[in-house]
């Protein structure tokens, strides 16, 4: 029965993350018709708030995993970041989207090497071949999810030194005055690739 649902569903949500994404003025309420499981119990992801006149969350990004913080990275290893997204709204957010092997597809980056350059990117030769899963969940206020991000599968990090780390994530919850959902942004921290 789930497995259903995500196929019927699939198409929509794929067209509203990229609606976001291509940051089109019209933040669309989440339908509370569509019904879909989480845990085994129907689930109806929050309605948005557009036109608040503040962020509806925080990003507090630090280096490693969730159990290990480290800012240290061989070349050719596995580049892990922690991103802490915080609710600090009286109401929950919806925090769905789509999970690719880099991690949640809603966050964008910015990496710079010493010299203050755009790391170089990896170019895949299939990126359509990329199948990314849906997920549903929603943050209560005053609560935080923590997201773990592989850097190493966007960025080559495939010469030694230091790089600066931020990243991104649109709040359909606020729109700037152009009606476009603002651009919240985390915190700036720096990650060392050793030889």
């Amino acid at each position: 029965m789930t497995k259903r649902i995500v196929r019927r569903l699939a198409p929509t949500i794929l067209l509203t993350a990229l609606t976001l994404a291509a940051g089109f003025p019209q933040c669309q309420e989440v339908s509370p018709s569509i019904p879909h499981e989480r845990n085994g119990k129907p689930y109806v992801a929050p309605i948005l708030h557009p036109g608040a006149t503040k962020p509806s969350f925080t990003l507090a990004l630090s280096p490693g995993t969730r159990s290990k913080s480290t800012s240290e990275f061989s070349v050719g290893s596995k580049v892990r970041v922690t991103v802490k997204m915080t609710n600090i709204t009286d109401h929950a957010i919806d925090h769905s989207g789509y999970y690719s092997d880099a991690g949640d597809m809603a966050y964008s980056y910015d990496v710079r090497d010493e010299d203050g350059q755009p790391a170089a990117k990896i170019v895949y030769e299939h990126p359509e071949r990329v199948m990314p899963s849906p997920f549903w969940s929603d943050i209560p206020p005053g609560e935080s999810d923590l997201d773990q991000l592989r850097l190493n599968m966007v960025y080559k990090f495939d010469r030694p030194g230091k790089y600066t780390v931020q990243v991104f994530r649109h709040d359909p919850d606020c729109l700037d005055e152009n009606g476009k959902p603002v651009v919240v942004k985390s915190n700036t921290i720096t990650i060392t690739i050793t030889g």
